[in-house]
């Protein structure tokens, strides 16, 4: 279950903001997410103490309504079954698509994960910890987004999440486009407390084990300090293609426009005329193919080979994650405060097939910042050259094995700060320093200096490798890749009512705040020296200094009306300035219903990869109309693309208009629609349609002697815009029946548009509701059945994620091809008990029915989409909670 903020009546505190019932949410035809309220249920009479809720500078008691807030508390981040801050919020509605997790092990920032609220991507989701910013990944998501790695951080420290969907640049600056999630960190432990688990998949191949230690002691109000400590040990086994019915094969030809995409036709071959190879006898590993089995038009066979068993789904990982914190009282209104995060981890995966040698091979040449073309070819007089003039060829070194990556990460963040109340005002000051660092280990690489030896005098022998195994040691290569970011942070606020104005209190909060960030992200000294072939490119060297203020007003101009104005100016040492202003108001239009709308303009800074000095090398796949081979087909590949430092920041308007109806305690529906719409947007130019129109981008497109596509130069710049407009509904219906409790509730999410251009100054396309822009399904729900009694508990949840419209492939390329991807249901079941004395006894099953994801061509190797699913399977999880 997820809570939201609640509305309260003006005249009845009861009246709180409650979700919609199951009932009501079949009713509309679609599912629900968990929602349920972030207040704790106070009587009449009962005050409740003030506290700051994401969204606003200004403590609260009974009321936070002006901005939609879902809140997660730590009960039901516990009737969930996720062990993981990742899991946890990638499975919430709003995390509408384009957020990535450690399935992407072909990542740039592997082994990371991120949220992407309303699809918009990680780098347009502001996440904080205790309302304080915390550092980015070392290394950047698709060599462009920074973001937030949320497994740095720690479920088991964490007591509830609270989720802004809706702009708030005005309040925290950049990157809160999309909304803001803010990890409110456990602030109060008695005594010690001990939690274990163990989970493994039905299907077998993976497992995991998590201990927990909480320990605290003392309290500020009443000892002058407190204490907390959590550790959490999480360990999770490797996952790989093979051991998954859905994937071992590589051959999905028996799914509607499937093909043989995990495989590959380079085990070896001669390519003196590209358009007719003549196979190799092939090796062990390989076997003879048509080339029609893989939808080629080349005649004759390939030495084919399935690639499976070298990729894996899930890494294996090792993480430990830390937390010290306590608070002392200095005087009477004066509390100090400090924290310290620590998360170490280490994952590993194999992330692809070994390395493959043949046209468009490449290596760095540092001394141009380019690449220079290494050929593959055999000269006159090698063993393995038939011919009597030098010879193209391609080939896979199977002996050398799959290349695996290694992951180290460490991530720390330590916190000091004081805080004081008064009569009328409040105040908080705060500094902290916070890294990110990354060290990335490859092996099985291949060395481009050896390769051009075995080439010269023939000591690998390319038909049968088996001849030659002691070449293999010196073409063995493995590399390291360093990453960091820092980011350092002094901040001050002052808040209060200090005055009456017409029908209520005048709230009015101000603020500064300082950063200095800084991003080093380098390659290895193998790719530096060209020793690397393939290389993947992305360096980073940049840093900025940040400073702003901030002001907040509330006013009540009549009983029923609460207006929020809301300012912030920002200025960035590398791109300028921009001021963020918010206008919020709360109408109460009687004791059952509340209205809400928000307006912000917002802006999101220029990451560091995009504005700084960087270079990029990646490798992709296009439509070539132009390949001399197959015109149209889909051909790798090498894309340069570097920083420009005359970018300016993309800006948002938000707007966002809610409706809330609780007639009682017990049962309450909300609607939220909103609209983003981000102006220069920074992007690099679309490589499809450079390739497609080489006139327009002379100068830009790199073919071979013989016309087969190479590299593709591109440059980050503003351009285009896109508009996304959406509504969430939730609710919440309880019913008392003698001694059980039976609760309904769920939240669904409706993408109404995702518009953009392919292009910059092209007609703008919508993707809700297909693949064209990431996958974006227009419904996600959960909707949950929650009953208890005594000392049991338990919870049936249903999560459903909608189709989407196929519009990556087509039936070009695929025959048999659906138009559409099939929609997908998932069941959950948690169930607690707490009758043994200090101890609960839990246990969990994900995905109950086993449901395999829906089959998506546009995965290539994997048949689904990794922003939306995975191929865990039911994973049964059990666990015992013990308090000392």
């Amino acid at each position: 279950m997820s809570r939201s903020i609640p509305a309260p009546s003006v005249r009845v505190a009861e009246a709180r903001y409650r979700r919609l019932s199951l009932a009501l949410a079949l009713s509309l035809a679609a599912p629900l997410t968990q929602a349920a309220d972030a207040a704790d249920a106070a009587g009449p009479g009962v005050t409740l103490d003030a506290v700051q809720v994401t969204g606003t500078n200004l403590k609260r008691s009974d009321e936070a309504g002006v901005n939609p807030v879902l809140v997660l508390d730590r009960a039901q981040i516990e009737k969930s079954g996720k062990v993981t801050v990742s899991d946890l919020l990638r499975s919430l509605t709003v995390n509408s698509g384009n957020s990535f997790n450690e399935q992407y092990t072909g990542s740039f920032a592997n082994g990371s994960a991120g949220v992407s609220l309303r699809g918009l991507s990680q780098k347009n989701t502001l996440v904080l910890v205790n309302g304080y910013r915390v550092a980015s990944y070392g290394f950047a998501q698709g060599t462009q987004d920074n973001f937030v790695d949320l497994n740095a951080l720690p479920l088991g420290a964490i007591e509830r999440v609270e989720i802004l969907k809706d702009g708030a640049s005005a309040l925290y600056g950049s990157d809160a486009i999309a909304g803001v999630v803010n990890l409110i960190l456990r602030r109060k432990i008695e005594g010690v407390e001990l939690d274990a688990s163990y989970g493994a998949a039905t299907e077998g191949g993976i497992d995991q084990h998590s201990i927990g230690l909480r320990a605290g002691r003392g309290d500020p109000g009443k000892d002058g300090y407190s204490l907390r400590f959590s550790l959490d040990v999480f360990q999770r086994g490797q996952l790989n293609a093979d051991e998954r019915d859905l994937t071992k094969s590589g051959d999905y030809r028996d799914q509607p426009g499937g093909r043989l995409a995990g495989w590959s036709t380079q085990g070896g071959a001669f390519l003196s005329n590209p358009r007719a190879p003549v196979a190799f006898a092939c090796q062990p590993g390989t076997q003879s193919r048509p080339y029609s089995d893989f939808g080629s038009p080349l005649p004759g066979n390939a030495c084919a080979f399935n690639t499976q068993p070298f990729r894996t789904l899930i890494p294996d990982v090792e993480r430990y994650q830390a937390l010290v914190a306590g608070d002392v009282r200095l005087s009477d209104n004066v509390q100090g405060f400090a924290e310290i995060l620590y998360s170490t981890s280490h994952n590993g995966a194999y992330f692809s097939a070994p390395m493959t040698v043949g046209a468009g091979l490449r290596a760095y040449d540092r001394s141009t910042g380019r690449l220079v073309d290494i050929p593959a070819v055999l000269p006159v007089g090698h063993p393995n050259n038939p011919n009597a003039v030098p010879t193209p060829f391609e080939y896979s070194f199977l002996d050398l094995g799959a290349r695996y990556k290694i992951n180290k990460s460490q991530f720390s963040r330590a916190l000091v700060g004081l805080r004081g109340n008064g009569e009328v005002w409040d105040w908080e000051v705060a500094a902290s320093h916070s890294e990110s660092r990354q060290r990335e280990y490859v092996r099985n690489f291949l060395n481009r200096y050896a390769f051009e030896q075995v080439l010269r005098d023939g000591s690998y022998d390319f038909l049968n490798p088996s001849r030659t195994p002691g070449a293999l040691d010196a073409l063995r290569l493995s590399t390291r890749r360093p990453g960091t970011y820092r980011l350092s942070t002094l901040s001050g606020k002052i808040s209060g009512f200090p005055f009456q104005w017409r029908a209520g209190d005048v709230g009015v909060a101000a603020g500064v705040e300082f950063r200095d960030e800084a991003q080093d992200a380098r390659t290895s000294p193998q790719v530096l020296s060209g020793t690397e072939l393939r290389p993947a490119i992305n360096l980073i060297d940049g840093d900025r200094r940040v400073a702003a203020a901030f002001f907040e007003l509330s006013l009540k101009p009549w009983d029923a009306v609460e207006v929020q104005l809301a300012g912030r100016g920002d200025h960035y040492s590398d791109f300028g300035s921009a001021f963020s202003p918010k206008l919020g108001v709360r109408w109460q239009l009687n004791d059952d219903f509340l209205l809400r709308f928000n307006a912000s303009r917002g802006f999101r800074a220029p990451s560091l990869p995009e504005i700084a000095q960087s270079t990029t090398i990646s490798y992709g796949s296009v439509i070539d109309p132009f390949d001399p081979v197959q015109p149209g087909a889909s051909r790798g590949v090498t894309v340069l693309r570097a920083g420009n430092p005359n970018l300016k920041a993309e800006r948002s308007s938000n707007i966002n208009l809610g409706l809330l109806w609780a007639p009682d305690a017990d049962t309450s529906l909300g609607i939220d629609l909103y609209r983003i719409r981000q102006d220069d947007l920074i992007a690099p130019d679309n490589v499809q349609f450079v390739v497609s129109n080489p006139a327009a981008n002379p100068g830009r497109i790199t073919r071979d002697a013989q016309g087969r596509l190479q590299l593709v130069e591109n440059r980050y710049a503003n351009q285009g815009t896109l508009t996304t407009t959406g509504f969430d509904i939730e609710g919440r219906k309880v019913w008392h029946a003698g001694d059980d409790t039976w609760t309904l509730d769920g939240t669904w999410t409706r993408l109404l548009s995702y518009e953009q251009p392919l292009v910059a100054g092209q007609a703008e396309r919508d993707g809700a509701g297909s693949n064209l822009f990431g996958a974006l399904p227009k419904w996600r729900g959960i909707t949950s059945l929650a009953w208890g009694r005594g000392d049991w508990n338990a919870q049936l949840s249903w999560r459903y994620i909608g189709g989407y419209k196929q519009e990556v492939v087509d039936a070009r390329s695929n025959p048999g091809l659906r138009s559409k991807v099939d929609d997908y249901h998932q069941f959950d079941l948690y169930v607690g008990y707490e009758g043994l004395r200090d101890t609960t006894l839990y246990a969990s099953v994900q995905n109950l029915a086993d449901k395999a994801p829906p089959f998506d061509p546009a995965g290539g190797a994997l048949p689904y989409d990794i922003t939306q699913y995975d191929a865990l399977g039911r994973f049964v999880t059990v666990g015992v909670k013990y308090k000392f």
